[in-house]
């Protein structure tokens, strides 16, 4: 690498103490692209900006693909407005490089007008680059999730998926539909479809990995690629594809947007919507073979599960969203394609109506599950410290940077107190990854005080747990209310979300601002006073009749059903 640079800026992000070290090592400041987030103000920015694409890209069926293609568009999007905050500090520069092909460099590029020299050139170095990453991939990766990958890149039209499932039938039984990409949703969706066993459900996967093992008996499971195909119109295609090129023309001309409409980051929503139009498809083949009475979606982002709510709710059918986790910040600028939201418990909806001002009309509180009835599992003899991990590199952490800040202090603290590290990983992460990740940070001697578990929390998990520690994991819910004290690693935060200040405001959890307060974790464990009321804030259960309630404009058949099931 050539040296005498004045500034080194991380197109992802990393502890406060890795760009320390490093800007002493080369002697020139080094920072991240991220220190110019503005956390929930950013957040809320793209209520006024995601209207500007309304209206404009609407098909015969009511799917505005703004609405569905912009939230998959939208943080590559708001990256840019951060180059361009970053620009406005590089005013004068004379001098710009990057180490590899970047979007946001040339970002840098477009608003300095400095030329934008790469490093990276020859091809042999792409291929290089290229052939690491397919080879990681491999390496860390199970066959099912390679297989999935395989299916969702060659084949996202389920062109030769279909040939491979039996045609969908069509069926008179009346079904409420759960549309699901991911096993979370799926799981949300099946605790719901329980509080009804005399309603049936359909359960549609979009893909086929995300199949559950077990089934309640009142849900049938179907892939979506059973309802793809049939005929394509190409002249409607043609018609959208038009009016996304005017969109991105009149985008192209707002200050905020402009950068990324200049830069071809529009062009890759064209590229989606002929993927959109097909997911659309299957998805009214599913409408028009089954009686759908209500469509309960546990993901409103993802454009699998957001079109079928989209299509139900033009239909005039009840479309019901929840939330497969605790929270999800993009309620805060997402359009509320939804009848009703049911929201987990008092700390969601007020997260919801609050930070992302969300109609509180809309909003009913409601959890698929039930109020556990296994109390406080805590005991100080409890032997693993538990780090509740998350897929850091799909938020463009430096995973291997963060995970060398932390487990050798939680090291410390496990070697003091006679615990074990636990490594207790998030269902994207595999172990295989990780296991690697701890060979290269750890020596021997701190290699034997962890473990890495990647089997489902459960109640084991939770008994043997004396502390929880986590950015802003789901899980620190599931810590806090069964009496274990949570640390939430608030310098490690979100850069938009405000996750960690919404889970201490209810007391989910202990936020700690530096890394050094991990080694006083013994110290405020002694201190934590267990709260008997947490439960009841994080996670109030919906009633059968309520649930049935929300899936019917009158209660029809499902209140039927509903007396039926608690014969």
């Amino acid at each position: 690498m050539e040296q005498g640079w004045d500034w080194i800026v991380d197109l992802g992000r990393a502890p406060k103490s890795f760009y320390e070290e490093w800007s002493g090592r080369l002697e020139c400041r080094v920072s991240s692209l991220y220190d110019y987030a503005r956390e929930v103000e950013d957040l809320r920015s793209w209520v006024d900006l995601f209207a500007l694409g309304m209206g404009q890209v609407v098909d015969r069926f009511g799917v505005d693909w703004w609405d569905v293609i912009g939230l998959s568009l939208q943080s590559d999007m708001q990256d840019i407005r951060l180059v361009l905050r970053l620009a406005e500090e590089l005013k004068g520069c004379r001098k710009l490089v990057v180490s590899r092909p970047s979007l946001l460099a040339q970002a840098a590029e477009l608003r300095l007008g400095t030329p934008l020299k790469v490093l990276q050139t020859e091809r042999r170095d792409k291929f290089r680059v290229r052939a690491a990453r397919y080879r990681t991939a491999f390496t860390d990766l199970s066959w099912r999730q390679l297989q999935q990958v395989a299916q969702d890149k060659f084949d996202p039209h389920y062109f030769w998926r279909r040939k491979f499932v039996a045609t969908a039938k069509r069926s008179s039984e009346p079904v409420v539909l759960l549309p699901s990409a991911y096993s979370n949703v799926t799981k949300t969706g099946l605790r719901y479809a329980r509080l009804l066993p005399g309603q049936r459900f359909l359960l549609v996967l979009a893909r086929e990995s995300r199949a559950p093992a077990q089934l309640p008996g009142n849900v049938h499971c179907a892939p979506l690629a059973a309802f793809a195909g049939g005929r394509w119109d190409s002249a409607e295609f043609l018609e959208l594809d038009k009016s996304w090129m005017g969109l991105k023309r009149s985008l192209g001309e707002h200050p905020a947007l402009g950068a990324a409409a200049q830069l071809g980051l529009l062009e890759r929503g064209s590229r989606l919507l002929r993927w959109g139009v097909s997911i659309r498809n299957a998805w009214n083949r599913v409408f028009e073979t089954r009686p759908v009475t209500a469509c309960l979606s546990a993901d409103d982002s993802n454009p699998y599960t957001r079109i079928p709510l989209i299509l139900a709710k033009r239909r005039g059918t009840p479309a019901i969203a929840c939330h497969h986790g605790a929270l999800d910040c993009r309620m805060a600028f997402k359009v509320p394609e939804f009848s009703s939201y049911l929201a987990q418990g008092e700390m969601e909806s007020d997260y919801v109506e609050r930070i992302c001002r969300v109609d509180s009309g809309n909003v009913r509180i409601g959890a698929a599950h039930s109020a556990r009835e296994r109390g406080h599992l805590w005991r100080g003899e409890s032997p693993w410290i538990v780090f509740f991990t998350e897929p850091y590199e799909s938020d463009y952490w430096r995973a291997e940077a963060m995970y060398r800040e932390i487990v050798p202090r939680l090291c410390t603290v496990a070697r003091r107190l006679g615990k074990t590290v636990v490594l207790k990983l998030h269902p994207f992460e595999t172990a295989k990854q990780r296991r690697r990740l701890v060979r290269e940070i750890l020596g021997e001697d701190e290699r034997r005080l962890t473990r890495i578990v990647a089997s489902p929390i459960s109640e084991e998990i939770l008994r043997n747990t004396w502390c929880a520690l986590t950015v802003e994991s789901t899980v620190a819910c599931e810590c806090a209310a069964a009496g274990i004290p949570v640390f939430l690693f608030g310098w490690l935060r979100h850069a938009y979300a405000g996750y960690a200040a919404q889970y201490a405001r209810f007391g989910v959890g202990r936020i700690l601002e530096k890394a050094d307060d991990l080694l006083r974790i013994p110290e405020m464990t002694s201190e934590f006073v267990s709260d008997p009321n947490i439960e009841s804030r994080l996670r109030q259960p919906i009633s059968a009749y309520a649930l049935a309630e929300v899936l019917s404009k009158q209660g029809g058949h499902l209140e039927k059903s509903l007396r039926c099931g608690s014969d």
